[in-house]
């Protein structure tokens, strides 16, 4: 029994995804894990979220328990359909300065601390160094070292005093793959010295940061068959030794098959623990979650966890713990209304439209309307066809005078997709809409017009739309 509530205070855990049942918290309350993440499955709005919140810490008085999220903004966010929130980090790191940024995180930071979270899976700290990137891409703040440590500091500086925790992610460096680490394991396959001069930069600029978050990858240049969170000579000997981290490590989702594949949850947690990580989170409840932690007691009582590495945590989360002070009934009156400055929106959409990349010319209002031939289904605001019309572009029905292709994937696109873009680009008047991963619009030189967002929020496609339309009526360039 005190080995289970050890090992819990080790792990941060999903919720059901049916919601708290009676027995869940029965359990919960028995055996408190040092943090609970939500996403935005979790909860229906704010204030659902609030009394969430509220009741998972009331079920693990008297211990603490931190709430945690992904709030990256963009493509990563749980607040996007209640608020309007900032674009991917691409899109600001192309105009943003630190002070802009710092602003624009302390705004996020504030708006969690009211909801009740008080730990924050961000700012992303890899280098978006390989352009088919499928997991990072446009979630970074820039394809160089120097440029990203800049900009992650702001965002650092941002937080900082708000009593939100940051997390860098995903150490050492996630930036330079090409698989997606939640559907198998990727490689960073460099040297050791381009790692030491690129991957590492953005963490070593920051060793005292809040928490890192550990990279389910491959380097073989530092442990040759051992992904990072696994890794003790990664953890331990470039995460604390080389980059002199000594704050709280935390792992990626154990249940992504860059780490789950071959091993169970049990397994999983055991390795991250003996590599030195300091806390194991399982995103997703289900029964293997819970049955891990009764394994990993067991490994606790029979030796077979690191007793070096483990007790060495307790001052960390110590010190974590006593600079992160809960949310209390003042930050949690705050009227959720509040939570939005009165320029945040325009200063917003006057970031997004200074960092949209365009090339090409569009034709003038008199070749008529444009069509939207593809885009994706939307979580959150309206289609970007009903964007266009309502920035004054009308659709041209089954004769438009142009056709519009909206992409909004991280994926890189097949060379059957590219194939027929092209072929589409050549056959007709085509402009071509970038919202996420935008290296494929260099591949369709084709297209009439080419338009780089880089982010595909409701804010940016409105802006994208009002770009597109003054271009059509020749009030503007490219």
């Amino acid at each position: 029994m005190d080995a289970q509530r050890g090992i819990a205070r080790r792990m941060v855990i999903g919720i059901p995804p049916d919601g708290l049942s009676p027995v869940w918290e029965r359990d919960f309350a028995q055996f408190p894990p040092a943090g609970a993440i939500l996403f935005a499955r979790d909860f229906r709005d704010l204030e659902h979220a609030r009394t969430l919140i509220a009741r998972l810490r009331e079920l693990a008085r008297p211990r603490r328990l931190f709430v945690a999220l992904d709030e990256e903004g963009g493509w990563v966010s749980q607040l996007a359909g209640h608020l309007v929130v900032p674009p991917n980090a691409a899109t600001l790191a192309r105009v943003a300065d630190a002070e802009t940024i710092a602003w624009i995180a302390g705004v996020t930071a504030r708006r969690l601390r009211a909801v009740g979270f008080d730990w924050d899976y961000a700012p992303v700290a890899d280098v978006h160094s390989e352009p088919d990137n499928p997991v990072i891409g446009p979630r970074a703040w820039g394809t160089e070292p120097a440029e990203v440590a800049s900009n992650v500091g702001a965002w650092l500086e941002g937080f900082r005093g708000s009593g939100v925790a940051a997390c860098l992610k995903h150490a050492p460096g996630h930036g330079d793959t090409r698989v997606d680490s939640h559907l198998a394991l990727p490689v960073c396959d460099v040297g050791e010295a381009t790692l030491e001069s690129r991957e590492f930069a953005p963490f070593r600029a920051h060793p005292g940061a809040d928490s890192q978050m550990t990279a389910h990858v491959l380097y073989p240049a530092l442990d040759p068959g051992v992904p990072a969170t696994f890794s003790r000579a990664i953890v331990q000997g470039v995460l604390r030794e080389r980059l002199g981290f000594q704050g709280v490590v935390i792992t990626d989702a154990l249940e992504m098959q860059g780490a789950a594949a071959g091993r169970t949850p049990a397994e999983a947690g055991l390795a991250a623990l003996n590599a030195g990580c300091d806390l194991l989170l399982y995103a997703h409840w289900n029964e293997a979650v819970r049955r891990a932690r009764y394994s990993l007691a067991e490994d606790v009582v029979e030796g077979r966890v690191n007793r070096v590495l483990f007790d060495a945590t307790r001052p960390r989360l110590a010190t974590f713990d006593g600079a992160h002070a809960e949310p209390g009934l003042v930050a949690l009156a705050v009227p959720l209304e509040s939570l939005t400055p009165p320029d945040w929106e325009s200063r917003l959409a006057g970031l997004i439209g200074r960092a949209l990349r365009v090339e090409g010319a569009a034709p003038g209002a008199s070749a008529g309307g444009w069509h939207v031939i593809s885009e994706p289904e939307w979580k959150h605001g309206p289609t970007f066809a009903d964007s266009l019309r309502a920035a004054g572009i009308p659709d041209g029905g089954a004769a438009p005078a142009v056709d519009v292709t909206a992409v909004a994937s991280r994926v890189p696109l097949t060379t059957e997709r590219l194939a027929e873009l092209r072929a589409q680009a050549k056959s007709r008047p085509t402009v071509l809409v970038g919202l996420q991963n935008d290296r494929f619009l260099d591949q369709v030189p084709e297209a009439l017009l080419r338009l780089s967002a880089a982010d595909c929020t409701p804010l940016t496609r409105r802006v994208v739309a009002e770009r597109l339309a003054a271009l059509r009526a020749g009030s503007t360039t490219a």
